[in-house]
């Protein structure tokens, strides 16, 4: 019997297998009877039991809508009883919301996958026929990164790069497209050798240590002490674990060598090994109600002339009680008081940005944010990290003040993966901007993105969405960044939203202009050095008044305040 020499094959080898079955008005009833069938062939080979291989599918249309799960039934028998069943959803195609559901819901322990430490293989084979209604580059690649793998296969038009977008790699192995229904029975065999077969044994592999075989393809791994080159099969020192990396808090192994971080709070000093703690004065904690100046290992508070230190340590009182310090009704110099808005940052966390300019980029936020009024009532800063995922450091409604936003800033760890702003484009549009996070109505929406290399993904669709959607962005490029992607993030005209600068040595003065274009009402750097001249006087004068009273020459205090 064929059955019984195929299911011999896979005897025993346990595997998570979920079916993700396109069930959309595309698929005619008859081909949908053959795609039942196609999943019964496949069955025939698979060792189905709790302790072997468990099956699950689902289908799809406009909704997902779950047939079984992994742990619903414990007999081949059972499963091929429920597929035969199966009813036709004739709807629309939401491909990504499928394979949403599948990372999300299907291959969970309640839902009767295996625990991750069990090292289960977990396959997800997806049969589809059209073009999807919804995204799904994103959604399939966190899947693989959860560890699933992802079997695509494509029946008629179905685009080629969707597939690719879907499948795992290497696509050969797990991307396959056929003409009609009628041809989908000759990928039987074909899946039936990926499987179960042990290709360590049959194939030139060519890993350096040691080959794994998988359910679909085989892995290299690298003895103890060693690490994985990313071409996936030579193997290099695990230089971290030598012990002589010199990194004073922790050692991060590279493709190259290695780097060190610093642990939260500290960042890393020039020589790029030992750590120093964060500006204290710049954390905005430290209560010093004049000036505060850093020390070796603190802090220390000073007042402005005309004044002396309290017992506190912190606030400060005249040194002449005749004298009568009122502070003036004046507009901030240094501040954007006028232009209130709600601003997203999206900023690149990529490989090729590195953990030393990254702490550059980081001072790069926390300039813009310096010049801004950032208060309950006036303007809120968000702040997205993208790498490979993406990842919101803080939302809209989470802070209120300037100096919280330094401290969380200061605080973010560097992601130092892939480099995917087309999809942190799309996470701007659909979260950051939120009533959920902390978005205002009637309030303008700014997001700065900064990125310093190619894209991924694609950019302008989510950035398009975003613009249209009244959403002002400006497009911040250091590097090897490209202009066209610039562009098309930007908004237009360009030459007021798109903003570049060769290497990081160069980001000061594009990052000025920056902040004079956000904030509108901001004066210019001339404007803002008359304007300290113009208190550095008037604080000159007060300590004249000041000494001509106590020497009675006026008979009462006189402040000037110079608006």
């Amino acid at each position: 019997c064929l059955c019984l020499s195929l299911e011999s094959l896979c005897k025993g080898k346990p595997l998570d297998f979920v079916f993700i079955i396109d069930s959309s008005r595309s698929v005619r009833p008859s081909d949908y009877e053959k795609v039942k069938i196609f999943v019964t062939n496949l069955l025939a080979f698979l060792d189905v039991r709790p302790e072997a291989t468990r099956v699950g599918l689902l289908q799809y249309g406009s909704v997902v809508q779950n047939e079984f799960s992994l742990n619903t039934y414990s007999s081949k028998a059972d499963v091929e009883r429920a597929v035969k069943a199966m009813d036709h959803l004739a709807t629309g195609t939401m491909t990504g919301l499928a394979i949403q559901y599948t990372m999300e819901t299907a291959f969970t322990e309640p839902e009767g996958a295996r625990p991750a430490d069990m090292h289960i293989p977990r396959i997800a084979m997806i049969v589809t026929d059209g073009r999807p209604q919804d995204t799904v580059e994103e959604v399939a690649a966190q899947a693989r990164q959860a560890g699933i793998q992802i079997f695509a296969i494509g029946v008629g038009r179905v685009d080629m790069n969707t597939l690719r977008a879907i499948g795992s790699e290497p696509h050969s192995e797990h991307v396959y497209l056929v003409a009609n229904f009628s041809q989908i029975e000759t990928l039987t065999s074909i899946f039936q050798s990926n499987l179960c077969g042990d290709l360590c044994s049959v194939m030139d592999h060519q890993c350096d240590h040691l080959c794994v075989s998988t359910p679909a393809s085989y892995m290299c791994r690298c003895r103890k002490g060693y690490t994985l080159n990313s071409d996936g099969k030579t193997c290099q020192i695990d230089h971290c674990a030598l012990g002589d990396h010199g990194c004073e808090h922790e050692c991060v192994n590279t493709e190259d060598l290695f780097f060190c971080k610093c642990r939260e709070d500290y960042i890393l000093r020039p020589d790029n090994k030992t750590c120093k703690k964060l500006d204290p004065c710049s954390l905005g904690n430290h209560g010093c109600e004049h000036d505060c100046v850093n020390t070796e290992d603190s802090f220390v508070c000073r007042c402005r002339e005309g004044y002396k230190l309290r017992p506190d340590n912190r606030t400060c009182k005249s040194k002449s009680m005749a004298f009568l310090s009122l502070e003036c009704d004046t507009k901030r110099c240094n501040k954007c008081s006028d232009g209130v808005m709600d601003l997203v940052f999206v900023i690149d966390g990529s490989k090729s940005l590195g953990p030393a300019n990254f702490e550059l980029v980081k001072q790069f936020v926390n300039g813009i944010v310096d010049s801004l009024d950032v208060s309950g009532t006036g303007t809120h800063v968000g702040l997205l990290q993208y790498s490979t995922k993406v990842r919101t450091e803080f939302t809209l409604g989470q802070y209120t003040s300037g100096p919280d936003i330094n401290r969380a800033v200061s605080r973010m760890q560097y992601m130092g993966r892939g480099s995917m702003t087309g999809a942190a484009l799309r996470h701007m549009f659909e979260y950051s901007f939120s009533a959920k996070e902390g978005a205002r109505p009637d309030m303008p929406r700014v997001s700065i993105v900064f990125t310093d290399g190619r894209s991924q993904d694609d950019v302008s669709k989510w950035a398009t969405k975003a613009k249209d959607a009244g959403i002002t962005i400006y497009a911040f490029g250091v590097g090897k960044a490209i202009e066209e992607e610039l562009r098309e993030i930007a908004s237009e005209p360009d030459d007021k939203h798109l903003y570049y600068a060769e290497d990081f040595s160069n980001m000061g003065e594009i990052t000025d202009k920056l902040k004079s274009r956000i904030c509108k009402e901001k004066p210019s750097p001339q404007e803002m050095c008359k304007c300290e001249n113009v208190m550095l006087f008037q604080r000159q004068v007060n300590e004249l008044l000041r000494r001509l009273t106590q020497n009675n020459i006026l008979y009462s205090p006189v402040v000037v305040c110079i608006l």
